[in-house]
């Protein structure tokens, strides 16, 4: 997540009472528990659904072009019949792109950042073909901003990455070495955001967050393993019934350099070894972060033989809370989380 995002909501939780709130799994005939309390019917007008899509990402100052935003739209609608009450709806445009604000400030903004964000795409795409040779590497992904196509001038390289079964932690030892070395830790070209083993992908945090955040992954290496990363999260079409893929599926072959690699650590000590990193990981966030209580720290920095997340910020929290208050101020009503 943009860093740039985090002063402009932190105002916006100050006092904030958080509430977790748990919903069902239907959206658009089912009883949840809406943001704003309360069991309530799910039954809203388009140009309210649209509103409430459009807020979640007025947070990010991203206005949305009509194609985004049938994708976003928390409400199953056939195309034709979105494209029909589109038209009739009062929502805000310019240049194609809808939005909540007045003005057209925010057009132009997010075509400065979409111009900004081209180098970093492209430094984005070279790291993604590097990483892929790494030893135990089975897909590459971008996330954050850049996945959005945007940056706001101090995007991070933000990496998804799926790797081998019980080689995870072996994998993340080794990228953060080269990290180390090369980048001088540095996150800027290589921020290593989230970690699967390709067994287990399944994202335990169900919510529009990180719905949003697996529907925008860009594929860098391994769309197959992509595709299979979304069947394993169906929970997301809760939030975005109308999404679907929009990349083909290309043949994947792995390199003689990432074999060459693999070959010494193929043997029956390799799995011992990968457990033992990921102890070492846990003991040293415990250390580093002994401001957090046990709790909190293992959901920001989740260290499982099946995945790892170093998230000391909390974006998710926070962008959640700031959209929860949103749509309680502005009268609206949508699902936001499924888990407690």
């Amino acid at each position: 997540m943009c860093p740039a995002f985090k002063s402009r909501v932190s105002h916006a939780i100050s006092g904030l009472k958080i509430t977790r709130q748990n919903f069902y799994d239907e959206i658009h005939t089912g009883v949840g528990t809406c943001a704003s309390g309360g069991k309530l019917k799910l039954e809203m007008s388009f140009e309210r659904n649209a509103r409430a899509a459009l807020l979640y990402f007025d947070l990010f100052d991203f206005p949305l072009t009509e194609e985004e935003l049938y994708s976003f739209l928390p409400v199953k609608e056939h195309k034709e019949e979105f494209t029909l009450k589109l038209r009739k709806a009062g929502l805000r445009s310019s240049d194609g792109l809808y939005h909540l604000r007045e003005g057209h400030e925010i057009a132009s903004l997010r075509k400065t950042q979409q111009a900004r964000a081209a180098k970093m795409l492209a430094a984005a795409r070279f790291m993604g073909n590097l990483i892929r040779h790494f030893p135990f590497v089975r897909g590459v992904y971008l996330s954050g901003s850049l996945s959005k196509g945007v940056d706001s001038g101090d995007a991070d390289i933000d990496f998804f990455i799926i790797t081998a079964e019980s080689r995870l932690w072996i994998c993340r030892a080794i990228l953060t070495m080269f990290k180390k070395i090369f980048f001088l830790n540095s996150k800027k070209f290589l921020c290593l955001n989230y970690f699967l083993s390709e067994n287990h992908l399944e994202i335990p945090e169900k919510n529009v967050f990180t719905a949003t955040e697996l529907v925008t992954l860009q594929p860098l290496h391994n769309e197959e393993l992509l595709r299979k990363l979304l069947a394993a999260n169906e929970w997301i079409y809760n939030f975005y019934p109308n999404f679907k893929l929009k990349w083909e599926t290309k043949r994947l072959r792995r390199s003689f350099v990432q074999k060459v690699f693999e070959l010494p650590l193929s043997d029956g000590y390799t799995e011992k070894l990968d457990n033992k990193l990921m102890k070492y990981y846990r003991k040293l966030w415990a250390k580093r972060y002994r401001q957090f209580v046990r709790e909190k720290r293992e959901f920001l920095f989740r260290s499982t033989p099946y995945s790892s997340k170093v998230h000391p910020k909390d974006y998710q929290s926070i962008v959640l809370d700031a959209y929860e208050e949103r749509l309680k101020t502005e009268n609206l009503e949508r699902l936001t989380r499924l888990d407690g």
